[in-house]
């Protein structure tokens, strides 16, 4: 974690009127009861056990319950046992080593993922559940990070979250899931989250489609019954939908959690770089910031285990929804807009798909020239997208779209639609020329096709008592040129001139040149501005 010191005055006192209390503290006594409503949606599990549920939520409710303060209490005993946990130091190492084998006996997919950034070198440890569904890429992430500040157990910061990942990765290793889960344990945090931006940068490189990041760093300071009732969410704008679906999780399920979200605004942990990579993400963290961050005492003795165990239940909850969530395809888009154009010019083609869940949808449009859209949007099912596009070269091209939903299902390519472009006009001023009581300038046509209603302006910035501005209307052949003529100039004194050439079809064009008026004589001078 890092920028997160909001007050040392404040701190120390707060730090006074605490002390004592232990892990042993239950704030859920103090938390009256709050009816919640409903989640309007329903999936349907695949799991590997035998066991059928009648609801969504039967499922949920049964991992929820899985996860229990004896199992999170292990974990974070195990972890903060290793001491400070400097990036690079052997108890880092060692803890690396812990958390890999951890992971590698649930029988999960495990792999050290080496960085060296910054001048620093360590080992994320990713572990893999796979997902069953054959159509779908997409990939879930529950997150934290084992590094810790020098001199600092680093309990809260973050053995916290490592502990909610690998008590994540124990529940859910039991199940069959549609899409992948990744359970991360980073290192580097503390260094301005070194290991996250490697392994974002690599996931980036390599094209993953990572559709979520669950960021779980300090969840386990809380000393009343305020700060035990809930829990602060960091979002940007782009990942403004995985807080509100957490808050949705945290009233549906609010009377096996006893949480309330807070949703916030950005702030820097390990899903920074995800962002600035185009992942979505949030950022989980307790609602009272820790009396003390960063010193030798974040230690266990110091948290909330009650308040951290509850944190958990509600990213495993989220965790198993999202991925749950939604296994149907949207329908293959319809793509609709011109069959002819010209170079040069933006034209608009019409997108437009539905999901059989109603959910919402982004396109990704392929223009046949080698270029493409990207992922754009967020659109509800159903709604008419307008994109747009301009070739620079003439020639026949075929342009597709597929749409996916915000879970990262991709539907099929749309039925092709074919375009065919000619070369177009193309505008270039030649030369602006000075004179007796004018200015003239020579436009050429370099376009393979007539420019009709080529709009021309010459005009004088300083200097013109008389003919400050000459406009008009010409049309020339492809390959051809045209002269134009300014009115009668008068003045005296320097002048920029600028002569400017557009066409509604094609490509414009300006041009800017200094000069100087003496009475009736224009001297430009050549070269442009």
């Amino acid at each position: 974690m890092k920028n997160k010191i909001v007050g040392i005055c404040v701190c120390g006192l707060l730090m006074t009127i605490a002390l004592p209390f232990t892990s042993a503290v239950n704030v859920d006594d103090a938390i009256e009861s709050n009816p919640r409503v409903s989640l309007d949606y329903d999936f349907y599990p695949i799991f590997q056990n035998d066991v059928t549920f009648e609801t969504t939520n039967d499922f949920i409710i049964e991992v929820i319950e899985q996860l229990d303060e004896t199992m999170y209490l292990g974990y974070l005993e195990n972890i903060t046992a290793f001491g400070p946990r400097v990036t690079g130091s052997s108890a880092c190492h060692d803890a690396g080593d812990y958390i890999y084998n951890e992971l590698e006996g649930m029988g999960l997919e495990v792999r050290f993922h080496n960085w060296n950034y910054g001048g620093y070198q360590d080992r994320n440890v990713e572990a893999t559940l796979h997902g069953t569904n054959t159509t779908s890429d997409a990939i879930y992430i529950i997150c934290g990070h084992y590094d810790t500040v020098a001199n600092c157990p680093g309990a809260d910061d973050d053995a916290s979250g490592v502990a909610t990942v690998l008590s994540a990765a124990y529940i859910l290793q039991q199940y069959a899931f549609d899409h992948t889960i990744r359970f991360v344990a980073f290192s580097g945090e503390e260094q301005w989250m070194l290991g996250s931006h490697e392994y974002a940068r690599e996931a980036y490189e390599n094209g993953d489609n990572i559709v979520a990041v669950l960021n779980v760093d300090m969840i386990g300071f809380a000393i009343t019954s305020t700060h035990g009732s809930k829990i602060k969410v960091y979002k940007n704008e782009a990942s403004k939908w995985i807080s509100d679906f957490t808050i949705n999780v945290s009233e549906e399920y609010y009377d096996y959690i006893f949480l309330d979200v807070i949703p916030l605004g950005e702030s820097p942990s390990d899903q920074l770089y995800f962002w600035e990579y185009g992942y979505d993400g949030v950022f989980y963290h307790e609602y009272e910031f820790n009396y003390y961050y960063h010193t030798p005492q974040d230690t266990i003795e110091n948290l909330n285990i009650t308040y951290a165990t509850k944190c958990s239940k509600l990213i495993l909850a989220t965790l198993a929804s999202l991925n749950k969530l939604s296994s149907n395809a949207p329908n293959a888009p319809n793509m609709s807009g011109p069959t002819n154009g010209i170079t040069w010019v933006e034209y608009d083609f019409t997108v437009v798909t539905t999901d059989p869940d109603y959910d919402d949808v982004k396109y990704y449009i392929e223009w046949g020239d080698g270029s493409h859209s990207g992922w754009t949007g967020s659109y509800a099912s159903g709604e008419e997208v307008i994109v747009s596009h301009t070739w620079s070269s003439p020639g026949t091209y075929e342009i597709r779209a597929k749409a996916q939903d915000i879970y990262g299902i991709s539907s099929e390519w749309s039925k092709p639609l074919t375009i065919n472009i000619d070369e177009g006009p193309m505008l270039d001023i030649q030369s602006i020329k000075g004179g007796l009581f004018k200015v003239s300038s020579v436009i050429k046509n370099t376009g393979g096709v007539e420019a009709t209603d080529v709009n021309w302006k010459i005009t004088l910035k300083g200097g013109a008592f008389i003919g400050k501005e000459t406009s008009g209307i010409e049309t020339i052949s492809a390959g051809g040129e045209k002269t134009v003529n300014s009115n009668l100039i008068l003045g005296f004194g320097a002048t920029k001139v600028t002569v400017t050439a557009e066409i509604p079809d094609g490509v414009s064009d300006s041009r800017q040149q200094n000069g100087f008026i003496l009475l009736f004589f224009i001297n430009v001078k050549p070269g442009g501005i």
